[in-house]
């Protein structure tokens, strides 16, 4: 018989699974290694970028807050310091033309908001929006009257004259109180008002345009006491005065007799009252505008004219007196506005141009001719500052 013979490998077997174990554990911690690594890093990255977020929207929030303020009061320019919010704080710096000429009345800030170690840096550009006294043919804070034949109608000083382009339509009335038409007065235009039904049309009055009672109220605030103020300072009565005419420089009260003529050289009058007797004139000088800023009353008795034939923009009077009337056969080229004034068209007036007042009463064949050129005219008081640009720097 043969010989059996036995191989033992074993010991072999048992090596090699060692050495297999160990590399796959080495491959194992290697790759826990590179998993905890890359925890790490995605963790720092994760931080960072919440901190980058955190740090702009401080950066917001500071402008936000500065944006405020600047609606709130038009000349602040305080700015603030490291203002401390959830964590972080911002700063904000406002830059406007007394630091850069060619800003004009654009303002800019600039916030830097700070969380942790990380900056983030905001830039808006604010732009003012001045006020609009002139929107309306006709406008009476508390009410508006056309009776009798009265009417509005528009025309476009821009582009002609009256009589070439004139429309039955844009002579808009506007109130936060009643506005009445009655006995075949005519609007030839829309009327709005903040007044839930506050418009009554009594037949055969119309109004041609659109009509509203929930209008937002509307800010006739156009002009500050500190253009007033402005005003007062740089008049050039009574040495721009060229005519027929009586002032007084003590209260500043200015009057133009029957049959006179009074003649203004361009520039700004600070005056109490204007006081016209029958047939008397105020023109303006050839190429002159004129702005009248007044305390008192505007009187314009029977025949009497201001501006005539003249361009409404060329003439603008503000007023805080209670009344301006205008008498029998009276016309008025210009726009006034007089936020306490109740305005009053008696018998055959006429207005070209617009006129505002806390009250309007247009009666007996008066009309208000609307200068639609005057929708682009403003006052120098800002109505808001608005945000018209942004960037992340």
């Amino acid at each position: 018989m043969g010989t059996t013979r036995f191989i033992n490998i074993g010991k072999c077997e048992k090596g090699s699974a060692i050495l297999i174990v160990m590399g796959l554990i080495a491959m194992l911690t290697a790759l826990a290694i590179m998993s905890v690594d890359r925890s790490n890093t995605d963790m720092e990255l994760s931080s960072n970028q919440l901190h980058e977020e955190r740090a702009f929207y401080l950066a917001e929030a500071g402008l936000e807050r500065a944006l405020v303020d600047l609606n709130n009061d038009c000349k602040w320019r305080a700015g603030y310091y490291k203002q401390i919010l959830e964590g972080g704080n911002y700063t904000i710096e406002v830059i406007d033309s007394t630091a850069n000429p060619g800003l004009l009345d654009t303002v800019i800030l600039e916030s830097e908001g700070i969380y942790y170690t990380t900056l983030a840096n905001v830039e808006a550009w604010i732009a003012p929006i001045y006020y609009k006294p002139f929107v309306f043919a006709a406008y009476g804070d508390d009410s508006v009257t056309v009776y009798n034949h009265g009417c509005t109608d528009s025309y476009n000083s821009d582009s002609g004259t009256y009589a070439t382009t004139q429309l039955n339509e844009g002579g808009d009335v506007g109130s936060n109180g009643e506005i009445k038409t009655t006995n075949i007065s005519t609007v030839n235009g829309g009327a709005q008002t903040s007044d839930t039904g506050g418009i009554t049309i009594t037949h055969p009055s119309t109004i041609s345009g659109d009509t509203t009672s929930t209008a937002p109220v509307y800010d006739n605030s156009a002009v500050s006491d500190d253009e007033f103020v402005w005003a007062q300072a740089n008049s050039i009565a009574p040495a721009g005065f060229l005519g027929d005419f009586t002032y007084v420089p003590g209260t500043k009260a200015l009057s133009v007799a029957a049959g006179d003529t009074l003649t203004l050289a361009s520039g700004v009058y600070y005056l109490s009252s204007i006081t016209m007797q029958n047939k008397s004139s105020i023109k303006l000088a050839p190429g002159a505008k004129v702005t009248i800023y007044m305390t008192g009353d505007l009187t314009m008795n029977q025949q009497s004219s201001v501006n005539k034939g003249g361009v409404p923009a060329d003439l603008i009077v503000y007023s805080k007196g209670s009344a301006f009337t205008m008498g029998q056969n009276t016309t008025f080229v210009g726009g006034f506005w007089g936020a306490n004034a109740n305005v009053t068209l008696e018998q055959s007036a006429s207005v070209y141009g617009a006129a505002a007042g806390k009250s309007a009463y247009i009666a007996n064949f008066s009309c208000v001719h609307f200068d639609r050129s005057l929708l682009k005219y403003q006052t120098k008081k800002i109505k808001s500052m608005p945000m018209v640009a942004w960037r992340q720097l």
